[in-house]
């Protein structure tokens, strides 16, 4: 059940034996979506949607999507109304147990679900995209995959990268998908402007979300990020990272914005632990991308263990089967007579 029309297009176009009921605000009890929620035994969602979910008797269930960085004690107050949190790992966990707050939630850690998407990690994958990106299948791939407009890096970033990465290297640059899809007025000449840097630059692309973003990451030799939920969820392929540390993505200004959300200390340094997995641009000696890319490669040996430790901090499981622990959860414990 879905309420956006451009999502019921998707599905219907990738999952064609799924059924659908779309919800509509302005019918309400009357539209098929909410008729569809009044008949559910189990209702799974996203988001917490108390109001929309509160008149329905069915059992409640919570997965999330992105790694979920801050379950802060709101976010939890938040999720009181479900009978049943599947949690990504052990990171939220702890967050969990700490903010609960006398609240015992129902969870188990069932793993990371996008990850049942990522392909495997192989030359003949990657020459695979690499080709039908455009790019030269001989030379590592750099990718920029900033955050959200208004936090991320992109107008600080994307053009000077473009100028200062070595023709030795593909460079791919993805927009968050918010950006890319909604460009603003003022935003959509310095777009085409990207475009035409890419083009002259050569191996270059700018993905305006038209590849998936597990076979980006898939592609990528190095990942330049802002410490977000990409830079995270890289770490299923141990990719090398290379933080930007600017402007609101820096690890003050992070910081700050997680103290404000009322987390404890440990959480605080639980969720920044992710810049101990590659060096940070800003600190750096040179404010050069190329150097800085290659200084990246050069060190990233060095931060190996750190990656592989912030990756079971998070998620626990590197397999792709949290999709179907999920399911059998679901399945034995809520439909089950």
């Amino acid at each position: 059940m879905c309420g956006r029309s451009s999502t019921t297009r998707y599905f219907k176009n990738e999952y064609p034996e799924l059924g659908f009921a779309r919800f509509r605000k302005r019918f309400k009890r009357f539209s098929e979506g909410y008729q569809a929620m009044s008949k559910a035994d189990c209702i799974v969602t996203g988001s917490s949607y108390q109001s929309l979910l509160a008149p329905h008797s069915a059992k409640k269930m919570m997965v999330f999507h992105g790694t979920y960085a801050g379950l802060s004690p709101q976010a939890l107050e938040d999720l009181r109304h479900f009978d049943h949190l599947f949690l990504i790992g052990e990171r939220m966990e702890r967050m969990l147990l700490r903010y609960q707050n006398g609240h015992e939630f129902n969870y188990t850690k069932t793993g990371f679900i996008p990850f049942s998407n990522f392909p495997d990690k192989n030359e003949k994958n990657k020459r695979l995209l690499l080709s039908t990106l455009g790019l030269d299948t001989s030379l590592k791939t750099v990718v920029y995959c900033p955050s959200r407009r208004g936090v991320g890096t992109w107008e600080l970033c994307a053009s000077q990268l473009i100028r200062d990465l070595s023709d030795e290297y593909n460079l791919i640059m993805r927009p968050h998908p918010s950006q890319s899809m909604n460009l603003r007025w003022h935003e959509k000449s310095s777009m085409k402007g990207l475009q035409l840097a890419a083009k002259n630059r050569g191996n270059t692309v700018v993905d305006l979300v038209d590849f998936s973003l597990p076979d980006v990451l898939m592609i990528a030799d190095l990942l330049i990020s802002d410490a977000n939920s990409p830079s995270e969820e890289a770490l299923y392929y141990d990719t090398p990272q290379l933080f930007t540390g600017l402007g609101n993505s820096s690890y003050e200004t992070i910081q700050q914005a997680l103290v404000g959300r009322d987390l404890l200390q440990e959480d605080v340094e639980d969720v920044l632990r992710i810049f101990n997995c590659g060096p940070v641009y800003a600190l750096e000696d040179s404010a050069h991308w190329g150097e800085a890319v290659d200084n990246a490669f050069l060190s990233q040996d060095d931060y190996s263990d750190n990656r592989k430790a912030s990756f079971n901090s998070i998620f626990g499981q590197r397999d792709q089967h949290a999709g179907l622990r999920v399911a059998e959860i679901i399945r034995n414990s809520f439909l089950c007579d």
